[in-house]
């Protein structure tokens, strides 16, 4: 398959470079990824300004812009091959429940919403001493498994989330999204204009089922996420009213 990456921590991220060498040994692989770091850019594109790319080597690419600016403008201008699906991360740190709203990780495999493919995100639920290397070859493996299986359709993007492993498990499960409890507040710093924002909530809702209580379990998630937020129950009961 011809497989285009990108990450939100940045082209030179670890996690980024340990997903490349991986899927390439079976896979083409194109880059498209922030020059820097873009951790909770969410899916803003930068539609105010300039651009600048720089081509790092054949079909790899350093962009100053978030991570949907990079996949964006990899698809339509930059890379002139049909690429079949978008792989994003692997991700420093979880993007479980609420976290897919603010993910740059979960916002650059969205933009490649329209391909043939799911787009999948993922990210290493891990502490500073992350194995990226280890948790490439547990993504290589679900993402042979998830390809072979047909029934996932192409309006569904797979967020997975991969414990801090050290015994080399493949286990997965599909769960669906827990949910966070109320963000730390926010800090102002030495009395003056400028503010820190706080880290995100505890889980709320991490009941069996959950991404939350897999990856308390060591398992690994995986949650098909659907790109429509329209509310179908109450929009059904506004009609009927």
């Amino acid at each position: 398959m011809k497989i285009l990456l990108s990450n939100d921590d940045g082209y030179y991220a670890d996690g980024l470079q340990a997903l490349c060498s991986e899927l390439s040994k079976n896979h083409d692989i194109f880059v498209a990824a922030p020059l820097k770091n873009h951790s909770a850019g969410s899916s803003a594109l930068s539609v105010r300004k300039d651009i600048g790319v720089d081509n790092i080597k054949n079909n790899h690419y350093a962009i100053d812009g978030t991570p949907a600016d990079c996949v964006h403008i990899a698809l339509t201008c930059l890379i002139k091959e049909k690429i079949d699906i978008v792989v994003s991360g692997i991700n420093m740190g979880a993007n479980l429940g609420d976290d897919v709203i603010y993910s740059g990780t979960v916002a650059a495999a969205l933009e490649g919403r329209h391909l043939e493919y799911s787009p999948i995100a993922i990210s290493l639920v891990s502490g500073k001493n992350a194995n990226f290397e280890e948790a490439a070859e547990v993504s290589a493996h679900i993402f042979s498994n998830i390809m072979s299986n047909n029934k996932i359709k192409n309006n569904t993007l797979l967020n997975i989330n991969i414990p801090d492993l050290n015994n080399n498990s493949k286990k997965f499960e599909f769960t669906r999204l827990g949910k966070r409890g109320v963000p730390v507040p926010a800090k102002k710093i030495n009395n003056k204009n400028f503010y820190n924002i706080g880290a995100a909530g505890e889980p709320k809702d991490k009941a069996e089922g959950t991404d939350f209580f897999a990856i308390e379990k060591n398992i690994i998630s995986v949650s098909p996420l659907n790109y429509d937020l329209t509310n179908q129950k109450i929009l059904n009961e506004l009609k009927d009213s």
